[in-house]
Formats: structure tokens, C-alpha cells, sequence
């Protein structure tokens, strides 16, 4: 898997509205990776060090494997694996590629030595990770309803 480094974008779900400097001290830890077709990213219940922002390709993020719940991730900017930004940092869904898939990955401690450092710029941040959680909870919901 060829690694090289990368900037997340402003276009990505997580720093929207965070300004072009931490972006860029962000990506400078950045690696854009890419990974084969039915490659595994990462497994539930796997220590979680790393979050992801779509490049390009497509994820199947699978939270409940015999109920067959799945998430999609293929737009650019889309992040997954945001279990290493929240306590116990284990994952809780496992991510598989579909397709040849270009991502950013982006070290936890990457993310909280800016949060440290730069305070306001973090709420930003994990304000839009609450969106991201809030939604696939919602998505989750959804699922669950229509099970019934």
C-alpha cells in the first residue's frame, strides 16, 4: 500500500470551517494511503488509531454483520474511523474496500497535539465529529425501524 503524505481537504466532513494554516499543519502529518480492492482498513474491536477522509473509491463499513447493517463511504471528504478521536479508541465497525480507495489517514495524536495547541480551531473539529457520529446514529435508527 503506497503511502505518501497528504492535506485533508476543506471540503471534508470534519474541518469545514477550519482555517487553511491548521489544515495544512494538520496534513503535514497526513498520509494518503491506498488499498486494494476487499482490503480490510480496519476490524471492530481493533485498537483505533487512525481516522480516515475519502479520496477516492468506496468503503463498506460494517456495523452489525449478521443483521447485514452497512454504511457506505465513497464521497470525497466522508470520514471514517472516527473511533480513535473518542474514548475507549476501539472501532466498531470494520471498513472494506469495494473498489480501489485513495483515503487520508490521519494519527490520533496528530489531531489532539492541534486540539491542544490550537483550542478554538478544536471545538470546530469536534463539533463537526459530533455531526458525523449523530448521523450514522441516525442512519442506525433508520435501520433499525425499517427492521420491524
Amino acid at each position: 500500500m503506497p503511502i505518501m503524505e497528504a492535506s485533508p481537504t476543506k471540503e471534508s466532513d470534519l474541518f469545514k470551517g477550519v482555517s487553511q494554516r491548521i489544515i495544512s499543519e494538520i496534513g503535514r502529518m497526513g498520509e494518503e494511503v491506498t488499498f486494494k480492492r476487499d482490503e480490510v482498513i480496519f476490524s471492530t474491536d481493533e485498537s483505533a488509531s487512525f481516522i480516515y477522509e475519502m479520496v477516492e473509491g468506496e468503503v463498506d463499513i460494517v456495523v452489525l454483520e449478521k443483521e447485514n447493517m452497512h454504511f457506505i463511504v465513497k464521497r470525497p471528504g466522508e470520514i471514517f474511523g472516527w473511533s480513535a478521536l473518542v474514548e475507549p479508541y476501539v472501532y466498531t465497525a470494520t471498513a472494506r474496500c469495494l473498489a480501489v480507495t485513495k483515503v487520508i489517514r490521519i494519527a490520533r495524536d496528530v489531531i489532539e497535539n492541534v486540539v491542544k495547541r490550537h483550542p478554538g480551531e478544536g471545538l470546530v473539529i469536534y463539533k463537526h465529529l459530533t455531526g458525523i457520529v449523530a448521523q450514522r446514529l441516525r442512519s442506525a435508527y433508520q435501520y433499525i425501524y425499517r427492521q420491524k
